[in-house]
């Protein structure tokens, strides 16, 4: 084994030995960091944040105007000094980018719905999620919006009918739910209907426990009981025709 000579190693050792180091207590005290002052809110400060917010997320003016307005509230409790009429700048970068076209309500507004229709979002519930990132009534993004979802299954030159939207959206849903004509196939063999009067009503009642159960569930997603009703009834091949005119 290759190493030091003995001598040099013990030297090291009584070196070791003699040199320890001081008792914490008699360490001189680590100067302080000093604080750090926070960076000044203003335009520039504003335009920073609004950028880097794009540059990962596309949203409305909305929706971020009200995380700008967070992050300000944020860095006033830390003690960042904020600029006069930080309200104004605000509107001012929110204005910059719509003109350029980084903020556009209405392009967020189609492409936002047509990923909810596609997971299976009722329209009423598309419409929902829209007003929560402010996307309100009567602007320009939701007439859009409700002009599309008249009948994106209008594929064959039928007429836009607003329930073909729905029944598309729950197709997808029972999809994506596994219920209905998408009901998952356990394998196993099928029971042998019932003879005994007690045993055939437990099997039904069994039955419209369950279909109530799938009804419910439809519901609270914002689909008709009608439109519910006409998926469950459905075979696996005319859903999924169905499904294929999604967009």
């Amino acid at each position: 084994m290759i190493g030091r000579p003995p001598r040099e190693r013990a030297a090291k050792g009584a070196r070791s030995a003699t040199s320890e180091r001081a008792p914490k207590a008699d360490r001189p005290p680590r100067p302080e960091r000093a604080a750090r002052t926070p960076r000044t809110i203003d335009a520039g400060w504003i335009e920073w944040a609004a950028s880097e917010h794009l540059a990962r997320y596309s949203s409305t003016r909305a929706n971020l105007k009200k995380l700008l307005q967070g992050r300000v509230r944020r860095g006033v409790a830390k003690g960042a000094p904020v600029a006069e009429g930080i309200a104004a700048i605000i509107d001012a970068v929110l204005d910059k980018h719509v003109e350029l076209g980084t903020l556009n309500d209405t392009a967020w507004a189609e492409t936002k719905a047509r990923s909810l229709t596609r997971r299976g979002v009722s329209s009423s519930m598309v419409k929902q999620r829209l007003r929560q990132k402010g996307v309100t009534d009567g602007t320009a993004a939701m007439e859009t919006v409700a002009e599309e979802m008249r009948g994106p299954a209008n594929v064959d030159g039928e007429e836009a009918d607003p329930v073909a939207t729905d029944l598309v959206a729950a197709c997808a849903y029972a999809r994506r739910k596994r219920i209905g004509p998408f009901a998952r196939d356990t394998g196993e063999e099928e029971a042998p209907e019932p003879t005994d009067r007690k045993e055939l009503r437990a099997a039904r009642d069994a039955a419209r426990a369950a279909e109530n159960k799938v009804l419910a569930s439809m519901a609270r997603s914002g689909f008709s009981f009608g439109i519910a009703k006409q998926v469950l009834a459905m075979d696996r091949d005319e859903a999924d025709e169905l499904l294929l005119k999604l967009r």
